[in-house]
């Protein structure tokens, strides 16, 4: 092929290459990367802009035959608006620092491998980011404050790593995150701070976090908060809660009081309250009658509803 009927820039076409040489270069995962064909056309996972024929984006994984660490020459894809490495367990080491040079990326994912490591404070320069999600790895150390700084952040996804700490203060600034941490090593108590959070999907469960947590119910956007398995302890009787809210699970803490009366009138979905301290009558209304008792059982004395009646 001729170098001007190729559309491939000569610059992304070399980093595609040598990732190719650094994690599988005689896996069936590559066959298509052949130097003498064009990225732009005849690759597979690998897509350009119709305008510039840069190469827009790069979805690497699902495949149990690509071994080795994310290359740093990643960094020079800079065209890149989505790009994922998943569904590889042989993919190992850190995120190289490279990938804060992406700065038009729209959607970076990174789950179900063995990265390790901390999450880099310098994916703050990613100011494009809508997604963000590094779920499913062995990262450790804390959620960086820097992540704050990403101003148009929708989703960040960081569940079953071996993160600790807590939610940085930082992340009240957010206003609509969907934030998942769940199954992590975090602790302590949640920063008062973020009752100024815009999260519309906050998910807290299995990790240690302990201390008051009502503040979170007031956020006007949520529609759904994850709070099972901690040690969260607060009075549960006069939270308030967002009127479009549809999934609430604050199984297995130590929460204690009554059952609100409005969460009769919330559009529930999934919901279970079980394994707390809570007592009193379970509220009456069309909604709450959709579950049944292992969303009540456990608690210091529930009765009604579908437990046994009230004495």
């Amino acid at each position: 092929m001729s170098p001007k009927a190729e559309l491939c820039h000569p610059n992304d076409k070399n980093a595609l290459l040598e990732i190719k040489a650094h994690l599988g270069p005689n896996t069936t995962f590559f066959s298509s990367w052949q130097p003498n064909t064009d990225c732009c056309k005849t690759w597979y996972n690998v897509g350009c802009d119709n305008q510039t024929n840069r190469v827009k984006y790069l979805t690497i994984g699902q495949n149990n035959e690509l071994i080795g660490q994310i290359p740093p020459i990643v960094g020079q894809l800079t065209g890149l608006e989505v790009l994922y490495f998943n569904d590889m367990p042989g993919l190992t080491g850190l995120i190289p620092s490279s990938i804060s040079n992406l700065v038009n990326l729209q959607d970076l994912e990174f789950f179900r491998t063995n990265l390790t490591g901390s999450i880099p404070q310098s994916l703050y320069r990613l100011k494009k980011l809508n997604i963000l999600d590094l779920s499913e790895n062995k990262f450790n150390g804390l959620i960086p404050a820097s992540l704050s700084r990403i101003p148009n952040l929708q989703k960040l996804t960081l569940q079953k790593n071996q993160l600790s700490g807590s939610i940085p203060e930082s992340f009240s600034s957010f206003k609509n995150l969907a934030l998942q941490v769940s199954d992590n090593n975090l602790s302590g108590p949640i920063p008062k701070s973020l009752s100024q959070a815009g999260f519309s999907w906050l998910d807290l469960s299995n990790n240690q976090f302990i201390g008051d947590a009502s503040f979170l119910f007031r956020n006007p956007k949520l529609i759904l908060i994850y709070l099972r398995n901690n040690a969260f302890s607060f009075d549960f009787s006069n939270v308030v809660f967002n009127s479009r809210l549809q999934g609430l699970d604050v199984s297995h803490n130590m929460i204690y009081g009554s059952l609100p009366r409005q969460l009769s009138q919330l559009p529930l979905q999934v919901f279970n309250v079980s394994y707390n301290q809570l007592c009193g009558p379970v509220p009456t209304g069309k909604w709450l009658t959709r579950f049944g008792a292992d969303s009540f059982e456990n608690n210091k004395c529930l009765c009604g509803g579908p437990l046994p009646a009230c004495k």
